[in-house]
């Protein structure tokens, strides 16, 4: 009797460790194919967001050439005298400072992984504070000072610069680079030449730090890839 309630206990012990270990396992391989679809869907926000870099980093360098451009034609305009030379290149010194300097990166990975919540997925907490530090510090301020830029050059540099001669060529109203020369060389006109011309180089500053930072976190991003 003895032995027969021994026999039964011990198999019924055995029939709960089998069912507690076939339990464990069970949560561990749900875990694990968790953990799996986790790192797979990581590895996919990462690659996607490598690639939104990419484009950001192609827009980064034309944009702060084209923004070069702006400041040197500012700046040609800032410095006039009434020079003979200049009569050939003052349409386009004009030209480069009436412009003004627009960015759009390209956060659709980011504004994804945003609404999903995904970005606790990404395990390098150094890499994801540097990732929402780029898209919710860094490029507000670049489109900060680009608006800044706009806002003058639309609303107080070219209404001005009208006052005097069209800002776009006008083929019925051709005024003479030596008018334009002496125009430009009115107090509130060079003023205001040379306020825009701070606001372009801020901003020119700013795409340079975007450029740096970009580079780096397409680097981070690579070796996070690479694990």
């Amino acid at each position: 009797m003895t032995n027969t309630f021994s026999d039964t206990l011990k198999k019924y012990l055995g029939e709960v460790v089998a069912i507690f270990i076939g339990i464990s396992i069970s949560f561990w391989f749900d875990e694990w194919r968790e953990d799996r679809k986790d790192r797979e869907m990581e590895q996919k926000i990462l690659k996607n967001m490598k690639s939104n870099l990419r484009q950001d980093s192609m827009i980064l360098e034309m944009t702060t050439i084209n923004v070069q451009k702006m400041i040197a034609g500012a700046e040609k305009l800032s410095q006039l005298q009434l020079n003979p030379s200049l009569t050939d290149s003052i349409s386009y010194y004009i030209d480069m400072s009436a412009s003004y300097i627009g960015f759009l990166a390209n956060q659709t990975t980011y504004e994804e992984m945003k609404q999903t919540g995904h970005s606790d997925l990404i395990q390098d907490d150094t890499l994801k504070n540097f990732i929402l530090g780029y898209y919710t510090s860094l490029m507000p301020y670049i489109q900060e000072w680009c608006d800044v830029d706009k806002t003058h050059t639309m609303t107080q540099l070219i209404p001005e610069m009208s006052n005097y001669f069209p800002v776009i060529i006008d083929t019925t109203n051709i005024v003479p680079a030596a008018e334009k020369i002496k125009y430009l060389q009115k107090p509130k006109l060079k003023h205001l030449i040379i306020t825009n011309l701070a606001y372009k180089r801020e901003a020119c500053k700013a795409l340079e730090i975007a450029k740096g930072n970009n580079k780096r976190l397409i680097g981070r991003i690579n070796k996070a890839l690479k694990k």
